[in-house]
């Protein structure tokens, strides 16, 4: 079956590259009409660098022996032609990737969430920023009197947790 035609045209300047076009068969092009292809290329044909790597070209006799055959000097690029039919293949590309947009319906109810400016962390850090207010020193003695009235003796750290009051508040004061 024949596959493609090749087209090698001439360039006008001699210092232009020639020019190279690849057409598909219609036959071809029959066999999957579910999936388009473009059906003409354009062939850019590019020296390559001096001093790259050059690619050399092998063959395998019968009896596991390497020759070499050649070096490859020129790069291709195979590039469609961008007309009508390949514009045609990218819509179906682009369709095919991706899935279509589905109507789905809700058997339950869904929560909607009101936005809340002020969340329940941010207002505990806002309470250790704060940290206890100093009540005045009429309102910490009263505390203090209902504490012991209870028991004998605390400790400073129950102090500090019944007055909420810190250390340096409850400590009497050296100066006189």
């Amino acid at each position: 079956m024949e596959v493609a035609t090749i087209r090698i045209q001439k360039p006008a300047i001699s210092s232009e590259p020639f020019k190279v076009s690849l057409s598909l068969t219609p036959e071809l092009m029959e066999l999957e009409p579910d999936s388009p292809i473009a059906s003409e290329h354009e062939l850019k044909l590019c020296k390559t660098a001096e001093g790259t790597n050059l690619t050399g070209i092998f063959s395998t006799l019968d009896n596991e022996e390497q020759s070499i055959e050649g070096w490859i000097t020129h790069k291709m690029q195979c590039l469609p032609v961008y007309n009508t039919q390949y514009l045609k293949m990218k819509e179906h590309y682009l369709r095919s990737a991706k899935p279509p947009r589905r109507v789905k319906p809700l058997n339950h109810i869904v929560k909607n969430y009101k936005p809340v400016s002020s969340h329940a962390h941010n207002k505990d850090d806002c309470k250790r920023k704060d940290g206890p207010k100093m009540l005045s020193k009429d309102n910490i003695m009263d505390l203090l009197f209902q504490a012991f009235e209870k028991h004998q003796y605390y400790t400073l750290k129950d102090l500090q947790f019944i007055t909420k009051q810190s250390v340096f508040v409850l400590k009497p004061s050296s100066k006189t």
